[in-house]
């Protein structure tokens, strides 16, 4: 990109001049000081093109731009301003209704209303619905500074009736969630918050109904430099939900995620490569009935196996699939093709291609993950940046297990795997 080469050409001059302005351009909707509490680089200082660039990936990671990119304008003092140039992103969509796949309930028709920079203040209300593959109708507001630096609030409600992926039942969800988050500086990130369910699953001869509040705490430590595809840094995250039945009152349920990300990346060719490692489990603890399995396939676990259906699970020639404990890693090669850049609509257009590798295991107890098989998927994929969504991802893989193929899956996903 011509600015970043500006700054290599600027530091290769040493040239550093003081920054007495630090002023930015392009924002139409997004207020000023929106802006302005992401720029940490000090007035009355010589230029840190370190500082300049970690400030420009923090608007960009807003997730209201198309393009941001910085520049020095000397002045005729000697000393100079350091301006931001930004491109709005697409923000809202007016209310309408088109069809959505979800890789695990198919084809909906979804109508929604969504403003992704509500009032100018990065503040995200989305209202929607959809009937088909799933009908649902919720509403969602989160705001990342709602009471200052980096505390957070997200709210949501709503109620979803889907068929179950692999059991012959129904699921109605009904829910209510309310989270708020606090950052500790600029890498620990924590998130505490409560949920109040009711599940109810639905067949022919019985229904199962679960009534339950749930206390939530997320905690991360994060320094990656760019959230869409980052090209370096760590993210570490811990997932912890203790649900306790109030109908009934016997019920409860512990769940444990991890997760640990690593980033690295080269330039080959003139052209960004990134080397992405991850490790994820999820531990259990509790009443680990039938309806809480989990499995292994799709996009967001093993690539390169299918989502199970009720035929297969029934049958029982994939077990190996299911389970209520897993472990499971990811490799994946990151070959940017064309990088990121804002088009005349001013909607963001990139094109990464992606070479990866999942292998894990997956059992109804923890210990008995020794004793299996690994599962595994190997194949490639592509990833584009996309307005409100951030990316839109597309993956090939072919799944392995006991030393033998299958026929291969396509998955479709929003954002990164990790």
């Amino acid at each position: 990109m011509y600015l970043v080469c500006l700054s290599f050409t600027l530091s290769s001059q040493k040239y550093y001049p003081e920054i007495v302005k630090v002023e930015f351009e392009g924002n139409i909707k997004t207020l000023d000081y929106i802006i302005n509490r992401e720029i940490q680089h000090q007035i009355n200082t010589k230029l840190d093109s370190v500082k300049a660039e970690q400030d420009r990936n923090r608007i960009e990671n807003l997730g209201l731009f198309s393009q941001v990119e910085w520049k020095v304008i000397p002045l005729e003092d000697g000393t100079a301003t350091l301006k931001f140039i930004i491109i709005e992103s697409i923000q809202r969509t007016p209310p309408f209704a088109l069809p959505t796949y979800e890789e695990d309930t198919g084809w909906s028709l979804t109508g929604f209303y969504l403003i992704n920079n509500f009032k100018g203040k990065n503040q995200s209300l989305v209202l929607g619905g959809s009937i088909g593959g799933k009908d649902t109708y919720g509403i969602q507001f989160s705001d990342p500074w709602v009471f200052g630096n980096h505390v957070s609030m997200n709210f949501q409600f709503g109620k979803t009736l889907f068929q179950h992926r692999f059991l012959k039942k129904n699921l109605e969800v009904n829910s209510f969630n309310l989270n708020f988050g606090k950052w500790f500086g600029e890498k620990l990130k924590t998130q505490l918050g409560i949920e109040i369910e009711n599940k109810i699953f639905l067949d022919k001869n019985i229904n199962d109904s679960f009534f339950y509040y749930s206390p939530i705490f997320t905690v991360s430590y994060d320094t990656r430099d760019v959230y869409w595809n980052p090209s370096r840094g760590v993210i570490i995250s811990q997932y912890l939900i203790r649900k306790n039945g109030i109908n009934p009152k016997s019920f409860s349920l512990t769940l444990w995620d991890q997760s640990y990300s690593i980033f690295y990346s080269k330039e080959f060719f003139d052209k960004k490569t990134v080397f992405a490692f991850n490790i994820s489990s999820k531990v259990k603890s509790g009443k680990k009935e039938e309806i809480w399995l989990d499995y292994f396939g799709g996009q967001a676990t093993v690539r390169g196996w299918k989502i199970p259906d009720s035929s297969l699970y029934y049958s029982g020639s994939e077990d190996f699939r299911f389970g209520h404990e897993s472990i499971y890693s990811s490799i994946e090669i990151r070959r940017e093709i064309i990088p990121k850049y804002a088009t005349s609509l001013k909607i963001e257009f990139g094109l990464v291609l992606v070479f990866f590798t999942d292998i894990g295991f997956i059992a109804k107890d923890f210990n008995a993950i020794n004793y299996q098989e690994p599962i595994s998927g190997t194949g490639l994929g592509i990833r584009i940046p996309f307005p409100i969504v951030n990316v839109i991802r597309l993956d090939y893989g072919w799944g392995f297990y006991n030393n033998k193929w299958n026929f291969g899956s396509l998955h479709f996903g929003i954002g990164q795997k990790f």
